[in-house]
């Protein structure tokens, strides 16, 4: 009898065993959040002074998955631009900056040049300071009407851009004499504007030729500077040559609707002088 108790007992403390007995089952593991591998910058590359543009970050996390991130922003020349906490960068001076991010212990970085605005509409005067003429040209004493410290209107309609915002298009005109011109933006912040336009005058087509124009910001909206201009005409001998500054330049707009001016005008001489005075 003794004997089958002990059998029995051994049995039944056998299967408690394997059945775990009282003991509480493990709690499940939580799954270890992902970290952050690495960090990249998305946004233009150029910006223009007076504008400003929104930057953002993206984070690609350990598991493969990427996200957006509010990340520490900063600009390493404030001078050139500065940047707040939501990353829009404000462009304040021609030069470029360092655009950094930094999030969970990842940083990122992007260069980004800030380029002086010329787009817009601009209006002024200039003055003379240097003329010459040959040929027909001096037959009607073209430099006696734009003598030298002779002073005259100016406009300009222009459109700036490209990924590097260094593209210039637009209108320049003398008087009511307007051409399209086409330029860029230099390294040091510079306009550079070239074009010509056609005159037809008593059955004679003149060229106007801009070029040399080399011209750059005075403080917000003023520019100051020089150009050259070249007269022609077609199957007529001689020319008038002329260079003329800047006396006053002021955008009176940020932005221009820059349309192609007429390829030809036809004026008398008295007309032409009269247009470009």
């Amino acid at each position: 009898m003794h004997r089958r108790l002990i059998v029995v007992a051994v049995l039944v403390s056998g299967f408690a065993a394997a059945c775990g007995g009282n003991e509480s089952p493990a709690a499940p593991t939580t799954p270890t959040a992902p970290t952050v591998s690495s960090l990249a910058i998305s946004g233009l590359d150029a910006v223009r002074t007076g504008f400003f543009s929104n930057y953002t970050a993206t984070a690609t996390l350990s598991n493969g998955t990427t996200q957006v991130v509010t990340p520490a922003w900063t600009s390493s020349n404030t001078a050139i631009a500065t940047v707040d906490s939501s990353g829009r960068l404000d462009g304040l001076t021609h030069g470029s900056t360092n655009l950094a991010a930094s999030h969970q212990g990842r940083s990122a970085s992007k260069t980004v040049q800030v380029v002086n605005n010329y787009g817009g509409g601009w209006s002024g005067t200039y003055v003379v300071r240097a003329c010459d003429h040959s040929g027909v040209f001096a037959a009607v004493r073209w430099c006696q009407d734009f003598r030298v410290g002779a002073v005259g209107p100016i406009t300009l309609a222009l459109s700036q851009s490209g990924n590097d915002q260094r593209q210039i298009a637009g209108t320049l005109a003398l008087g009511n004499l307007a051409g399209n011109v086409t330029g860029s933006v230099t390294g040091d912040g510079r306009l550079n504007l070239g074009g010509s336009f056609n005159v037809t005058s008593s059955g004679v087509t003149f060229t106007f030729q801009f070029g040399g124009w080399d011209t750059r910001l005075n403080g917000p909206g003023v520019m100051v500077g020089r150009w050259a201009q070249n007269l022609t005409a077609i199957g007529v001998t001689g020319n008038s040559y002329q260079e003329n500054e800047l006396v006053t330049m002021t955008q009176t707009s940020s932005s221009a609707t820059v349309t192609a001016a007429p390829s030809h005008y036809t004026l008398t001489w008295e007309e032409l002088f009269s247009l470009v005075r």
